[in-house]
């Protein structure tokens, strides 16, 4: 059985247009509680974490159009499985292991979701915000 080109092409349109409609959890629930930061690290994390590392996610327009939504969609869950700075709590027990990994990946910068950066690149954090917030870790 051979296929043709037209019928091919036929085909790969229906199945992208059918992918629109795989559900995807693209939700920002309410955040539970705001952590108290100094006002130049808040808006740095705001800038560079806070999309994919709380529930303040701002979707982009590709993260409407299967598959790449379906991309999207998994970054930002694993990035709030890893950290959400919306269910933070002011005394976690676990502050030591998060400050290690936070500073590790503010230290790493644009290497740490290269391809977020590559489509969001005003989202990197400056020489001067990075500096704050390392300061601010230690």
């Amino acid at each position: 059985m051979t296929f043709s080109t037209k019928s091919i092409a036929s085909w790969s349109i229906i199945v992208l247009i059918l992918m629109q409609f795989v559900p995807l959890n693209r939700i920002n629930p309410p955040a539970s509680q705001k952590i108290q930061l100094p006002c130049i690290i808040q808006s740095s994390l705001k800038k560079a974490c806070y999309d994919c590392h709380s529930y303040e996610t701002q979707w982009p327009q590709i993260a409407y159009i299967a598959p790449a939504s379906w991309l999207a969609c998994s970054i930002v869950s694993s990035g709030r499985t890893a950290l959400n700075f919306s269910t933070l709590k002011k005394n976690e027990t676990r502050a030591p292991l998060l400050t290690t990994k936070i500073r590790n990946v503010v230290q790493k910068g644009s290497a740490h979701q290269p391809l977020y950066y590559l489509l969001k690149p005003e989202a990197q954090l400056s020489i001067k915000e990075t500096n704050a917030v390392l300061q601010w870790l230690n």
